[in-house]
Protein backbone atom coordinates (compact mmCIF):
# COMPACT_ATOMS: atom_id res chain seq x y z
CA UNK A 1 0.00 0.00 0.00
CA UNK A 2 1.54 3.49 -0.61
CA UNK A 3 1.63 5.85 1.58
CA UNK A 4 -1.52 8.41 -0.34
CA UNK A 5 -3.25 5.39 -0.13
CA UNK A 6 -2.57 4.89 3.57
CA UNK A 7 -3.43 8.56 4.27
CA UNK A 8 -6.67 8.30 2.59
CA UNK A 9 -7.62 4.88 4.33
CA UNK A 10 -6.89 6.70 7.40
CA UNK A 11 -8.85 9.91 6.72
CA UNK A 12 -11.59 7.71 6.12
CA UNK A 13 -11.46 6.10 9.34
CA UNK A 14 -11.31 9.86 11.17
CA UNK A 15 -14.33 10.54 9.24
CA UNK A 16 -16.21 7.51 10.29
CA UNK A 17 -15.10 8.13 14.23
CA UNK A 18 -16.17 11.35 14.34
CA UNK A 19 -19.45 10.82 12.48
CA UNK A 20 -19.83 7.96 15.58
CA UNK A 21 -19.33 10.54 18.49
CA UNK A 22 -21.83 12.40 16.70
CA UNK A 23 -24.12 10.19 16.18
CA UNK A 24 -23.92 9.26 20.14
CA UNK A 25 -23.84 12.53 21.60
CA UNK A 26 -26.55 14.40 19.31
CA UNK A 27 -29.06 16.31 21.37
CA UNK A 28 -31.43 14.11 20.39
CA UNK A 29 -29.94 11.18 21.74
CA UNK A 30 -29.15 12.81 24.96
CA UNK A 31 -33.30 14.10 25.10
CA UNK A 32 -33.77 10.55 24.46
CA UNK A 33 -31.79 9.57 27.31
CA UNK A 34 -32.70 11.31 29.52
CA UNK A 35 -36.52 10.82 29.09
CA UNK A 36 -36.45 7.29 30.01
CA UNK A 37 -35.63 8.23 33.59
CA UNK A 38 -37.98 7.49 36.33
CA UNK A 39 -39.90 9.58 38.65
CA UNK A 40 -39.23 10.17 41.95
CA UNK A 41 -42.20 8.60 44.19
CA UNK A 42 -44.82 10.80 44.87
CA UNK A 43 -44.32 12.93 42.07
CA UNK A 44 -46.93 11.54 40.04
CA UNK A 45 -50.76 11.13 41.06
CA UNK A 46 -52.70 8.99 39.57
CA UNK A 47 -56.66 8.79 39.37
CA UNK A 48 -57.86 5.57 38.26
CA UNK A 49 -60.80 5.53 35.79
CA UNK A 50 -64.03 4.89 37.76
CA UNK A 51 -66.87 2.99 35.50
CA UNK A 52 -69.92 1.63 36.97
CA UNK A 53 -72.17 -0.87 35.34
CA UNK A 54 -75.03 1.51 35.90
CA UNK A 55 -73.73 4.03 33.75
CA UNK A 56 -74.43 2.20 30.51
CA UNK A 57 -78.03 2.70 30.97
CA UNK A 58 -80.77 5.36 31.26
CA UNK A 59 -83.52 5.59 33.79
CA UNK A 60 -86.82 4.80 31.15
CA UNK A 61 -88.02 8.09 29.97
CA UNK A 62 -90.46 9.22 27.25
CA UNK A 63 -88.77 9.88 23.99
CA UNK A 64 -90.75 13.25 23.91
CA UNK A 65 -89.75 13.94 20.28
CA UNK A 66 -92.49 11.23 19.58
CA UNK A 67 -95.18 11.26 22.76
CA UNK A 68 -95.57 14.90 23.04
CA UNK A 69 -94.35 16.62 19.81
CA UNK A 70 -95.99 14.34 17.35
CA UNK A 71 -99.01 12.64 20.01
CA UNK A 72 -101.11 12.33 16.65
CA UNK A 73 -99.10 8.98 16.24
CA UNK A 74 -101.10 7.73 18.83
CA UNK A 75 -103.77 5.00 17.67
CA UNK A 76 -105.54 1.92 18.44
CA UNK A 77 -104.68 -0.76 15.93
CA UNK A 78 -107.48 -3.59 15.48
CA UNK A 79 -105.72 -7.09 14.63
CA UNK A 80 -102.39 -6.08 16.82
CA UNK A 81 -101.83 -4.79 20.66
CA UNK A 82 -101.45 -0.97 21.21
CA UNK A 83 -98.45 -1.71 22.20
CA UNK A 84 -96.92 -2.76 19.62
CA UNK A 85 -97.18 1.03 17.44
CA UNK A 86 -94.69 3.74 17.43
CA UNK A 87 -96.23 6.02 19.86
CA UNK A 88 -96.25 3.09 22.39
CA UNK A 89 -92.88 2.13 21.86
CA UNK A 90 -91.53 5.47 22.64
CA UNK A 91 -93.14 5.78 26.20
CA UNK A 92 -90.39 4.30 28.99
CA UNK A 93 -87.49 3.69 27.12
CA UNK A 94 -84.15 2.93 28.55
CA UNK A 95 -81.07 4.13 26.44
CA UNK A 96 -78.18 1.97 26.62
CA UNK A 97 -74.34 2.65 25.59
CA UNK A 98 -71.35 1.16 26.09
CA UNK A 99 -68.74 3.37 28.61
CA UNK A 100 -65.34 3.48 28.65
CA UNK A 101 -62.92 5.30 30.35
CA UNK A 102 -59.11 6.71 30.51
CA UNK A 103 -56.34 6.67 33.56
CA UNK A 104 -55.23 10.61 34.50
CA UNK A 105 -51.72 11.09 35.93
CA UNK A 106 -50.52 14.87 36.79
CA UNK A 107 -47.99 16.38 38.21
CA UNK A 108 -48.00 19.01 40.57
CA UNK A 109 -49.49 22.53 39.87
CA UNK A 110 -46.96 24.94 39.04
CA UNK A 111 -46.10 28.54 38.05
CA UNK A 112 -43.19 29.77 35.07
CA UNK A 113 -42.84 33.27 33.41
CA UNK A 114 -42.64 33.34 29.94
CA UNK A 115 -42.32 36.08 27.35
CA UNK A 116 -45.62 35.73 25.81
CA UNK A 117 -45.99 37.45 21.77
CA UNK A 118 -48.74 40.06 22.05
CA UNK A 119 -51.03 41.01 19.41
CA UNK A 120 -49.12 44.31 18.81
CA UNK A 121 -46.45 41.91 17.96
CA UNK A 122 -44.10 42.46 21.27
CA UNK A 123 -43.66 40.02 24.22
CA UNK A 124 -45.00 40.31 27.25
CA UNK A 125 -43.78 38.74 30.11
CA UNK A 126 -46.45 36.71 31.73
CA UNK A 127 -46.81 34.52 35.03
CA UNK A 128 -48.23 31.13 32.84
CA UNK A 129 -49.95 28.61 35.46
CA UNK A 130 -50.01 24.82 34.01
CA UNK A 131 -50.05 21.23 34.69
CA UNK A 132 -48.17 18.50 32.72
CA UNK A 133 -50.40 15.19 32.92
CA UNK A 134 -50.33 11.60 31.11
CA UNK A 135 -53.32 9.57 29.93
CA UNK A 136 -53.44 5.86 29.20
CA UNK A 137 -56.17 3.71 27.84
CA UNK A 138 -56.32 0.24 29.82
CA UNK A 139 -59.40 -1.42 28.37
CA UNK A 140 -61.95 -2.94 30.69
CA UNK A 141 -64.55 -1.31 28.89
CA UNK A 142 -68.40 -1.81 30.24
CA UNK A 143 -70.20 -3.22 27.00
CA UNK A 144 -74.22 -4.23 27.03
CA UNK A 145 -75.26 -7.14 25.49
CA UNK A 146 -78.85 -7.93 24.56
CA UNK A 147 -79.75 -11.99 25.73
CA UNK A 148 -81.81 -14.15 23.38
CA UNK A 149 -85.22 -14.87 24.67
CA UNK A 150 -88.63 -14.53 23.50
CA UNK A 151 -90.01 -12.39 26.13
CA UNK A 152 -92.18 -9.19 24.52
CA UNK A 153 -92.24 -11.01 21.37
CA UNK A 154 -88.91 -8.74 20.26
CA UNK A 155 -90.12 -5.63 21.82
CA UNK A 156 -86.70 -4.10 22.80
CA UNK A 157 -88.17 -2.13 25.90
CA UNK A 158 -88.38 -6.03 27.62
CA UNK A 159 -85.22 -7.72 25.92
CA UNK A 160 -82.64 -8.70 28.81
CA UNK A 161 -79.64 -7.22 28.82
CA UNK A 162 -76.16 -7.62 30.86
CA UNK A 163 -72.79 -6.39 31.45
CA UNK A 164 -69.32 -7.87 29.59
CA UNK A 165 -65.78 -6.33 29.92
CA UNK A 166 -64.13 -5.63 26.54
CA UNK A 167 -61.24 -3.75 24.97
CA UNK A 168 -61.01 -1.67 22.28
CA UNK A 169 -57.80 -1.04 20.49
CA UNK A 170 -57.61 2.92 21.03
CA UNK A 171 -59.11 5.77 22.45
CA UNK A 172 -59.26 9.34 21.57
CA UNK A 173 -59.11 12.32 24.67
CA UNK A 174 -60.90 15.41 23.50
CA UNK A 175 -60.21 17.48 26.88
CA UNK A 176 -61.70 20.30 28.20
CA UNK A 177 -60.24 21.90 31.26
CA UNK A 178 -61.23 24.56 33.26
CA UNK A 179 -60.18 26.17 36.40
CA UNK A 180 -62.30 27.80 38.91
CA UNK A 181 -61.36 29.99 41.68
CA UNK A 182 -63.61 29.75 44.39
CA UNK A 183 -63.42 32.80 46.48
CA UNK A 184 -63.29 35.40 43.56
CA UNK A 185 -66.01 33.23 41.76
CA UNK A 186 -64.07 33.17 38.42
CA UNK A 187 -63.61 30.24 35.91
CA UNK A 188 -60.78 29.91 33.44
CA UNK A 189 -60.63 27.85 30.28
CA UNK A 190 -57.17 26.82 29.41
CA UNK A 191 -54.95 28.53 26.90
CA UNK A 192 -52.83 27.41 23.49
CA UNK A 193 -49.62 28.75 24.73
CA UNK A 194 -46.84 27.44 22.05
CA UNK A 195 -44.00 30.02 23.59
CA UNK A 196 -44.13 28.19 26.93
CA UNK A 197 -43.84 24.54 26.02
CA UNK A 198 -40.54 24.26 25.46
CA UNK A 199 -39.74 26.27 28.66
CA UNK A 200 -42.37 23.67 30.66
CA UNK A 201 -40.95 20.71 28.53
CA UNK A 202 -37.56 21.33 29.89
CA UNK A 203 -38.61 22.17 33.58
CA UNK A 204 -40.52 18.79 33.63
CA UNK A 205 -38.34 16.54 31.86
CA UNK A 206 -41.05 13.76 30.92
CA UNK A 207 -40.53 10.55 29.21
CA UNK A 208 -42.17 12.09 26.01
CA UNK A 209 -43.26 15.17 24.27
CA UNK A 210 -45.66 17.38 25.64
CA UNK A 211 -48.86 18.07 23.21
CA UNK A 212 -51.28 20.81 24.08
CA UNK A 213 -55.04 19.95 24.04
CA UNK A 214 -55.41 20.17 20.18
CA UNK A 215 -52.65 18.41 19.65
CA UNK A 216 -53.91 15.72 22.22
CA UNK A 217 -57.18 15.59 20.87
CA UNK A 218 -56.47 14.71 17.46
CA UNK A 219 -53.46 12.09 18.82
CA UNK A 220 -54.76 7.93 19.47
CA UNK A 221 -54.77 7.06 23.07
CA UNK A 222 -53.69 3.12 22.46
CA UNK A 223 -54.63 -0.18 24.53
CA UNK A 224 -51.58 -0.70 27.20
CA UNK A 225 -50.69 -2.54 29.98
CA UNK A 226 -51.16 -1.00 33.49
CA UNK A 227 -47.91 -2.35 34.43
CA UNK A 228 -45.42 -1.10 31.20
CA UNK A 229 -47.42 1.44 29.59
CA UNK A 230 -45.76 4.98 29.07
CA UNK A 231 -49.02 6.74 27.99
CA UNK A 232 -49.21 10.11 25.90
CA UNK A 233 -47.86 13.10 27.64
CA UNK A 234 -49.53 16.66 27.60
CA UNK A 235 -49.44 19.69 29.18
CA UNK A 236 -52.53 22.62 29.96
CA UNK A 237 -51.48 25.66 31.23
CA UNK A 238 -53.41 29.12 31.58
CA UNK A 239 -52.69 33.16 31.45
CA UNK A 240 -54.14 36.11 33.12
CA UNK A 241 -55.35 34.40 36.50
CA UNK A 242 -56.16 36.31 39.29
CA UNK A 243 -53.13 36.31 41.77
CA UNK A 244 -55.57 36.31 44.18
CA UNK A 245 -56.38 32.54 43.65
CA UNK A 246 -55.45 30.46 46.57
CA UNK A 247 -58.18 28.06 46.77
CA UNK A 248 -59.37 26.66 43.65
CA UNK A 249 -60.56 22.79 41.34
CA UNK A 250 -59.68 22.01 38.18
CA UNK A 251 -62.85 19.95 36.06
CA UNK A 252 -61.89 17.44 33.46
CA UNK A 253 -64.00 16.48 30.84
CA UNK A 254 -63.49 13.78 28.65
CA UNK A 255 -61.96 10.88 30.20
CA UNK A 256 -65.01 9.00 29.76
CA UNK A 257 -67.92 8.84 27.56
CA UNK A 258 -70.61 8.43 30.94
CA UNK A 259 -73.34 10.96 30.37
CA UNK A 260 -77.04 11.37 31.67
CA UNK A 261 -79.54 13.73 30.93
CA UNK A 262 -82.86 15.66 31.50
CA UNK A 263 -85.78 16.53 28.99
CA UNK A 264 -86.74 19.89 30.23
CA UNK A 265 -89.16 21.16 26.69
CA UNK A 266 -92.09 21.70 27.68
CA UNK A 267 -93.79 21.49 24.86
CA UNK A 268 -92.06 20.36 21.99
CA UNK A 269 -93.14 20.87 18.58
CA UNK A 270 -92.70 19.14 15.69
CA UNK A 271 -90.45 21.12 13.44
CA UNK A 272 -88.21 21.21 16.40
CA UNK A 273 -84.70 20.15 16.40
CA UNK A 274 -83.76 16.85 17.34
CA UNK A 275 -83.00 17.21 21.58
CA UNK A 276 -84.07 20.60 21.39
CA UNK A 277 -84.70 21.06 25.33
CA UNK A 278 -82.95 18.14 26.35
CA UNK A 279 -79.70 18.78 29.08
CA UNK A 280 -76.91 16.89 29.11
CA UNK A 281 -74.51 16.75 31.60
CA UNK A 282 -70.97 14.77 31.33
CA UNK A 283 -68.92 12.90 33.82
CA UNK A 284 -66.69 15.02 35.28
CA UNK A 285 -63.24 14.48 37.30
CA UNK A 286 -63.02 17.58 39.72
CA UNK A 287 -59.57 17.80 41.08
CA UNK A 288 -58.86 19.99 44.36
CA UNK A 289 -55.76 22.24 45.07
CA UNK A 290 -54.88 25.04 47.38
CA UNK A 291 -51.81 27.66 47.51
CA UNK A 292 -50.77 29.39 50.79
CA UNK A 293 -49.20 31.96 49.24
CA UNK A 294 -49.78 35.65 48.18
CA UNK A 295 -49.98 37.77 45.07
CA UNK A 296 -46.13 38.39 45.62
CA UNK A 297 -43.28 35.95 43.35
CA UNK A 298 -46.13 33.58 42.47
CA UNK A 299 -43.36 31.19 40.66
CA UNK A 300 -42.39 30.36 44.17
CA UNK A 301 -45.36 29.46 45.92
CA UNK A 302 -46.37 25.74 46.27
CA UNK A 303 -49.73 24.58 45.01
CA UNK A 304 -50.73 21.39 47.00
CA UNK A 305 -52.95 18.81 45.95
CA UNK A 306 -55.57 18.52 48.22
CA UNK A 307 -58.42 20.38 50.52
CA UNK A 308 -56.58 23.03 52.68
CA UNK A 309 -57.12 22.55 56.56
CA UNK A 310 -59.11 26.15 56.89
CA UNK A 311 -60.30 28.49 54.70
CA UNK A 312 -60.73 32.38 55.71
CA UNK A 313 -64.20 33.10 57.19
CA UNK A 314 -67.31 34.24 54.85
CA UNK A 315 -68.28 38.22 55.70
CA UNK A 316 -71.34 40.22 54.59
CA UNK A 317 -70.81 42.99 52.07
CA UNK A 318 -72.48 45.36 52.26
CA UNK A 319 -73.25 49.20 50.18
CA UNK A 320 -74.55 51.91 52.37
CA UNK A 321 -77.67 53.50 51.16
CA UNK A 322 -79.41 57.10 52.34
CA UNK A 323 -80.82 56.34 55.72
CA UNK A 324 -78.53 54.13 56.69
CA UNK A 325 -77.45 53.55 60.64
CA UNK A 326 -75.20 51.16 62.65
CA UNK A 327 -77.97 50.53 64.60
CA UNK A 328 -80.49 49.66 61.98
CA UNK A 329 -78.10 47.35 59.91
CA UNK A 330 -77.00 45.77 62.97
CA UNK A 331 -80.69 44.60 63.37
CA UNK A 332 -81.25 44.14 60.06
CA UNK A 333 -78.37 41.75 59.50
CA UNK A 334 -76.96 40.22 63.17
CA UNK A 335 -80.28 40.58 64.87
CA UNK A 336 -79.07 42.60 67.49
CA UNK A 337 -78.91 46.28 67.56
CA UNK A 338 -76.36 46.08 70.62
CA UNK A 339 -73.47 44.59 67.82
CA UNK A 340 -73.80 48.17 66.23
CA UNK A 341 -70.58 49.48 67.63
CA UNK A 342 -68.53 46.05 66.74
CA UNK A 343 -69.60 46.75 62.70
CA UNK A 344 -67.68 50.37 63.50
CA UNK A 345 -64.90 48.63 64.97
CA UNK A 346 -64.44 46.04 61.97
CA UNK A 347 -64.29 49.15 59.82
CA UNK A 348 -62.72 51.96 61.12
CA UNK A 349 -59.88 52.07 58.09
CA UNK A 350 -63.27 52.92 56.19
CA UNK A 351 -65.56 54.96 58.37
CA UNK A 352 -64.04 57.84 60.14
CA UNK A 353 -67.22 58.14 62.98
CA UNK A 354 -70.36 56.13 63.98
CA UNK A 355 -72.49 58.31 63.18
CA UNK A 356 -71.39 59.21 59.84
CA UNK A 357 -71.53 56.48 57.21
CA UNK A 358 -70.95 58.00 53.45
CA UNK A 359 -73.10 56.60 50.70
CA UNK A 360 -72.06 54.36 48.34
CA UNK A 361 -69.15 52.79 51.14
CA UNK A 362 -68.92 49.25 50.81
CA UNK A 363 -68.58 47.99 54.40
CA UNK A 364 -68.52 44.60 56.20
CA UNK A 365 -70.45 42.79 59.18
CA UNK A 366 -68.79 40.50 61.41
CA UNK A 367 -70.12 36.62 61.17
CA UNK A 368 -73.71 36.15 62.78
CA UNK A 369 -73.32 33.64 64.35
CA UNK A 370 -69.68 34.82 66.48
CA UNK A 371 -70.87 33.92 69.79
CA UNK A 372 -70.62 30.17 70.85
CA UNK A 373 -68.99 29.31 67.32
CA UNK A 374 -66.20 27.00 67.04
CA UNK A 375 -64.46 25.62 64.11
CA UNK A 376 -64.24 22.32 66.00
CA UNK A 377 -67.80 21.28 66.55
CA UNK A 378 -68.54 17.54 65.07
CA UNK A 379 -71.75 17.99 62.90
CA UNK A 380 -73.09 15.72 60.45
CA UNK A 381 -75.22 16.29 57.56
CA UNK A 382 -78.48 15.87 56.37
CA UNK A 383 -79.27 17.30 52.49
CA UNK A 384 -82.93 19.01 53.05
CA UNK A 385 -86.11 16.91 51.01
CA UNK A 386 -90.01 18.59 50.08
CA UNK A 387 -91.34 19.73 53.27
CA UNK A 388 -88.10 19.58 55.37
CA UNK A 389 -88.34 22.42 58.09
CA UNK A 390 -85.58 22.91 61.05
CA UNK A 391 -88.77 21.83 63.12
CA UNK A 392 -88.93 18.79 61.75
CA UNK A 393 -85.50 18.24 60.86
CA UNK A 394 -84.54 18.89 64.60
CA UNK A 395 -87.32 16.45 65.82
CA UNK A 396 -85.46 13.80 63.13
CA UNK A 397 -82.46 14.12 64.97
CA UNK A 398 -83.25 14.74 68.48
CA UNK A 399 -81.63 18.33 68.25
CA UNK A 400 -83.24 21.73 69.73
CA UNK A 401 -84.15 24.33 67.31
CA UNK A 402 -82.53 26.81 68.75
CA UNK A 403 -79.23 24.78 68.11
CA UNK A 404 -79.71 24.04 64.28
CA UNK A 405 -80.76 27.79 63.82
CA UNK A 406 -76.94 28.77 65.11
CA UNK A 407 -74.90 26.08 63.94
CA UNK A 408 -76.35 26.76 60.01
CA UNK A 409 -76.67 30.65 60.48
CA UNK A 410 -74.52 31.70 58.26
CA UNK A 411 -76.68 29.88 55.19
CA UNK A 412 -79.59 29.86 57.04
CA UNK A 413 -80.88 33.29 57.42
CA UNK A 414 -83.55 34.33 60.30
CA UNK A 415 -87.14 33.28 59.64
CA UNK A 416 -86.35 31.40 56.59
CA UNK A 417 -86.08 27.55 55.51
CA UNK A 418 -83.93 25.44 53.95
CA UNK A 419 -84.68 24.59 50.10
CA UNK A 420 -84.43 21.27 48.77
CA UNK A 421 -81.22 19.67 48.61
CA UNK A 422 -79.80 22.28 50.39
CA UNK A 423 -76.94 20.23 53.32
CA UNK A 424 -78.35 21.10 56.87
CA UNK A 425 -75.67 20.84 59.56
CA UNK A 426 -76.82 19.06 62.49
CA UNK A 427 -75.16 19.34 65.81
CA UNK A 428 -73.97 16.06 67.17
CA UNK A 429 -73.38 14.69 70.88
CA UNK A 430 -70.18 13.05 71.07
CA UNK A 431 -71.33 10.91 74.04
CA UNK A 432 -74.08 9.48 72.59
CA UNK A 433 -71.59 7.87 69.97
CA UNK A 434 -70.37 5.71 72.73
CA UNK A 435 -73.54 3.81 72.94
CA UNK A 436 -73.02 0.92 70.87
CA UNK A 437 -75.90 1.55 68.44
CA UNK A 438 -74.98 4.66 67.30
CA UNK A 439 -71.05 4.10 67.19
CA UNK A 440 -70.70 1.93 64.00
CA UNK A 441 -73.30 3.60 62.16
CA UNK A 442 -72.71 7.29 62.60
CA UNK A 443 -68.97 7.89 63.55
CA UNK A 444 -67.32 7.68 59.83
CA UNK A 445 -70.28 10.42 59.05
CA UNK A 446 -69.13 12.63 61.21
CA UNK A 447 -67.40 16.45 60.24
CA UNK A 448 -66.12 19.52 61.75
CA UNK A 449 -67.48 22.71 61.06
CA UNK A 450 -64.35 23.81 59.35
CA UNK A 451 -64.45 20.84 57.21
CA UNK A 452 -67.71 21.59 56.43
CA UNK A 453 -67.40 24.98 55.53
CA UNK A 454 -64.83 23.73 52.89
CA UNK A 455 -66.75 21.25 51.66
CA UNK A 456 -69.36 24.33 50.79
CA UNK A 457 -66.28 26.38 49.19
CA UNK A 458 -64.96 23.28 46.88
CA UNK A 459 -68.64 21.88 46.00
CA UNK A 460 -67.68 18.75 47.77
CA UNK A 461 -70.03 16.07 49.17
CA UNK A 462 -67.63 14.33 50.92
CA UNK A 463 -63.62 16.47 52.70
CA UNK A 464 -61.76 14.40 49.88
CA UNK A 465 -59.33 15.69 47.26
CA UNK A 466 -61.16 14.61 44.29
CA UNK A 467 -64.10 13.48 43.41
CA UNK A 468 -66.65 12.44 39.72
CA UNK A 469 -69.30 14.73 39.11
CA UNK A 470 -71.72 15.47 36.75
CA UNK A 471 -71.71 18.71 34.77
CA UNK A 472 -73.04 20.78 31.88
CA UNK A 473 -71.19 20.94 28.29
CA UNK A 474 -70.60 24.30 29.01
CA UNK A 475 -68.58 26.72 31.34
CA UNK A 476 -69.33 27.03 34.10
CA UNK A 477 -68.93 23.73 34.92
CA UNK A 478 -68.95 24.65 38.92
CA UNK A 479 -72.01 22.73 40.89
CA UNK A 480 -72.49 23.98 44.15
CA UNK A 481 -73.00 21.48 47.08
CA UNK A 482 -76.75 23.06 48.30
CA UNK A 483 -77.48 20.45 45.57
CA UNK A 484 -76.03 17.14 46.33
CA UNK A 485 -78.39 15.04 43.61
CA UNK A 486 -76.99 17.22 40.76
CA UNK A 487 -73.45 16.62 41.58
CA UNK A 488 -72.50 12.89 43.64
CA UNK A 489 -72.00 10.49 40.80
CA UNK A 490 -75.08 8.05 41.82
CA UNK A 491 -74.57 4.85 40.07
CA UNK A 492 -77.80 4.30 38.00
CA UNK A 493 -79.55 0.96 39.06
CA UNK A 494 -81.64 -1.69 37.15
Amino acid sequence: MTRSSTHIVFANSTCYAALLALWLFAPGQATAQQAERVLAPGVLTTIAPVIEEGETYSTPADLIEISKARSFLQWQPNFTPATRTLFERSLQVPLRRNVWGLEFTFKPFRMTEVDVPQASGKMQRKTIWYMVYRVRYLGEEVHFESQPDNIGDGDPRYARFSNIRKDAQYRYFIPYFTLRSHLEDKEYLDRLIPSAIDEIAEIEKVPGPLLNSIQMSNTKIPKEDAESGKGIWGVVAWEDIDPRTNFFSLYIQGLTNAYRYQDTAEDPQVGDQIAAGREIELKTLQLNFYRPGDTIELTKDDVFFGLPNAVPRPEIIYTIEPGDNLKSLAKRFLSDESRAFEIYQLNRDILSTPNKLPEGTLIRFPRNNQERYNDLDPVILHTARTGDTLDSISKTYDVQVIDLRRINADYIAVGEEPVVGELVMIPVNLNRLNRPNNAQQDIYKIYTLRQVRIMRLYGMNKFSKSQWIYTGTNSPVFRSAENPATTEVQPITK
